[in-house]
């Protein structure tokens, strides 16, 4: 009832506050995209940093794996961790990566983590294949995009609707059994719109597992978008889309790596001990979006949105009673343990079964109304969503016997033993911002306002019926205001400047019935930002500073980091992150009108995030102890530089990419890193060793209708390591090619 009663008071709410989310556009069609799209092609006109990679360039790419197209923009830190871009760990800004939890993930501008507020981790991220475009936006102009508001937001388009009959196939085979198969097929008509679109993605992967296996996935996407609107000459213009999305995955993944000395032997391998390991997902997604322009200067755009997700990664989690940890640490001393892991001996495995059961749905309004006074541009823009999420979760153990090689259930754990807990949230969310332009200037204030009511409800490991004997509950409320400003000053000749400042904000997740610590506080800080464009004569160039100043950083204890998985969060105190990025293309070649081109590209990425103030740490993803000020908070690269050189004619086109990934520490401290090598303890590395990786597509068009493309990812065949989490050392993926056609009819 209660969310009912927010849920009617929406549209009085927003015609109070009179406001809008995008420009102002003439045509309906363009309306519909307009609250959705971040940056677009405006991204010369906004006061923070925002990019977007256009569905020609991602056609160009031709990449599967997203983390391979984000390293391209600046500001951008990612952690691999099955080699396929499935599961991305992504952070803006110095902001955490693990399950890319701490940013503000959307498709089509809708909330996409499957309980952004209850369990934000992402492990349901869609198809990257079937994306048109991809939208990243850092700075003070995200005010409109939360609840993560202190380092970003990553925005996923889905193919959109043609404007007349369309259709696309595409079809590729490569290393690794990796194949893939979609078809879209869309029309517009005089009242009537649809789009209708099938992917498949599949691999056998390229990790060998003991005595063989799979170890690859295979995913499936149905989406549908059904569109009815009003004629073009209709005096009130308005339209009503349906989207539905039904996606699947079976994926033969681990949560365990490798240690150092099997690593080097075999960066591909996986232990016999991982057999069972096994990613089951569905997700499902409905939303209906209405957008009516009642007049040239308003336009009113309201969607409702239903998701449910099901999660259940079952894995290896003790083997001969000793953790992971310990084995891969000290392979030696645990040795009885370290065989059972590899086959070679008998006995028992702990296999826990992690079922998730994720609802996420909501309402949300943006309008937008713009007008003239003389020469002085006025864009209000404003909008309000009301949302609710839950995760339901239970954990179970069972039991297998390691015999002769192949796990052996012997005890079939109850339900719910190992975790059988409740995460609820419930939001509502609203946004103001003001744009006035008076010639070249630009100047946006804007605040959000966020109220969040968590409720906690943990039935104990004994209670899997949930009868609530052992029923330990807890409940927490907060409300912040979250104000900013950007400046904007385009100088008509290719140059602008842009300049902000703005307060972050990160929820401080579940209340804790179990932590020593006490409650967390949400997550706040000011950020700052001062940056350069110049777009002109085929040269792009970009450079910013920014710093984000921490009041109270959060930190999380979660399995997936390196932590005991209670998913408590817990406050480190003042930090700072400072960094420059910067980003520069230039076309050779360049003449106006001109079909042959020699683009190069540069993104760099400075990033040096500390923490401000000496405190003893309870675990999780900064592990235990004394963390000093000073200390460099772990998994935030300092360097990262992405460069690229391409060639394109009417028929060709082809692009090379080197992606360098500096030394990242692992740990906090201070100091030169530890990264793995021969006689170094695993409990002593502190840093994964810097790496690069260099990648290859070329498009070649047959006709008006057939295109044949192809990739090599790795060219050099680089055998890094990546990751040392969730437990032990992961390789990237090996030299891969992929051949394919694609079909636009």
């Amino acid at each position: 009832m209660r969310n009912m009663k927010k849920l009617l008071s929406i549209p009085f709410v927003l015609l109070g506050v009179l406001v809008h989310a995008q420009q102002i556009n003439d045509s309906i069609s363009t309306v519909e995209l307009g609250p959705v799209t971040i940056t677009g092609n405006r991204a010369n006109l906004i006061p923070g940093a925002g990019q977007y990679i256009s569905s020609k360039k991602l056609a160009q790419l031709n990449q599967s794996n997203i983390i391979n197209v984000l390293r391209i923009i600046p500001g951008v830190n990612i952690r691999d961790e099955e080699g396929f871009g499935l599961r991305p760990n992504i952070g803006l800004r110095g902001t955490p990566v693990n399950r890319s939890a701490k940013i503000t993930l959307m498709e089509d501008g809708i909330l996409i983590a499957p309980a952004p507020y209850a369990d934000p981790s992402a492990y349901y991220f869609p198809t990257f294949l079937r994306m048109q475009a991809l939208e990243v936006l850092k700075g003070s102009s995200q005010i409109k995009y939360g609840p993560y508001t202190v380092g970003g937001a990553v925005n996923l388009l889905s193919t959109p609707i043609p404007s007349a009959f369309r259709g696309f196939a595409q079809l590729s085979v490569g290393s690794f059994g990796t194949n893939q198969q979609r078809v879209w097929v869309g029309d517009s008509q005089n009242h009537f719109d649809y789009l209708f679109e099938v992917n498949r993605v599949a691999s056998n992967g390229f990790k060998e597992l003991d005595n063989g296996g799979n170890t690859g996935f295979e995913r499936r996407d149905i989406v549908a978008k059904m569109r009815w609107h009003t004629a073009s000459s209709a005096r009130v213009p308005q339209s009503v889309m349906l989207k539905i999305v039904n996606f699947t995955e079976d994926g033969d993944e681990s949560y365990l790596g490798l240690t150092y000395e099997d690593f080097k032997n075999n960066p591909r391998r996986r232990y016999a001990a991982t057999q069972r390991d096994l990613l089951d997902m569905k997700h499902n997604h409905v939303s209906l979006t209405h957008i009516i322009k009642p007049t040239k200067q308003l336009s009113i755009n309201t969607t409702a949105y239903y998701s449910s997700t099901f999660r259940d990664w079952a894995r290896v989690n003790t083997i001969g009673g000793q953790s992971l940890n310990n084995i891969l640490g000290n392979p030696s001393m645990y040795a009885t343990a370290y065989q059972i892991m590899i086959g070679q001996a008998n006995g028992n495995i702990d296999y826990q079964s992690a079922a998730r059961t994720y609802f996420s749905k909501g309402v949300q309004s943006n309008l937008q109304y713009g007008f003239y006074s003389g020469s002085v541009e006025h864009k209000l823009q404003a909008g309000v969503r009301i949302h609710s999420d839950q995760a339901d979760r239970y954990a179970t153990r069972s039991v297998y016997a390691m015999t002769n090689g192949t796990m052996i259930l012997t005890s079939a754990g109850v339900k719910g033993n190992q975790e059988n807990q409740i995460r609820n949230a419930e939001s509502v969310a609203a946004y103001i911002n003001y744009d006035l332009t008076y010639k070249g200037l630009t100047i946006s204030p804007g605040i959000r306002y966020e109220n969040i009511q968590f409720d906690f409800q943990n039935f104990g490991t004994s209670d899997n019926a949930r009868l609530g004997t052992g029923l330990r509950s807890a409940t927490n409320e907060m409300n912040i205001l979250l104000p900013g400003i950007g400046l904007n000053y385009n100088f008509k000749n290719g140059h602008d400047v842009f300049a902000g400042v703005h307060k972050g904000f990160s929820p401080p997740g579940m209340p804790s019935v179990t932590s020593t610590t006490g409650q967390a506080r949400v997550e706040e800080a000011i950020n700052y930002e001062l940056g350069y464009r110049y777009n002109k004569n085929g040269i792009h160039v970009q450079a910013v500073g920014f710093i984000n100043d921490y009041t109270n950083i959060l930190g999380s204890d979660n399995m997936s980091g390196g932590g005991l998985g209670t998913g408590d969060m817990f406050n480190a105190g003042k930090a700072v992150t400072r960094g420059i990025e910067l980003s520069a293309e230039y076309d050779v070649l360049y003449k106006e009108n001109s079909t042959v081109k020699l683009p190069i590209n540069i993104a760099y990425t400075y990033t040096k995030a500390t923490f401000e103030e000496t405190f003893q740490n309870g675990g999780g993803d900064w592990g235990t102890g004394l963390i000093n000020k000073g200390d460099l908070i772990p998994f935030i690269t300092p360097h990262l530089l992405t460069a690229s050189i391409g060639f394109e004619n009417k028929r060709f086109n082809t692009t090379l990419i080197s992606r360098f990934v500096g030394e990242t520490k692992t740990k906090p401290g201070q100091g030169k890193g530890i990264v793995p090598a021969d006689n170094v303890a695993y409990n002593s590395v502190n840093a994964i060793g810097s790496f690069m990786m260099i990648d290859v597509s070329a498009n070649y068009q047959f006709n008006k209708t057939i295109t044949g493309f192809t990739t090599i990812n790795n060219l050099t065949n680089n055998q890094n390591i990546v990751a040392n989490l969730p437990n032990g050392y992961r390789p990237n993926m090996p030299l891969a090619f992929t051949i394919g056609l694609k079909c636009s009819f």
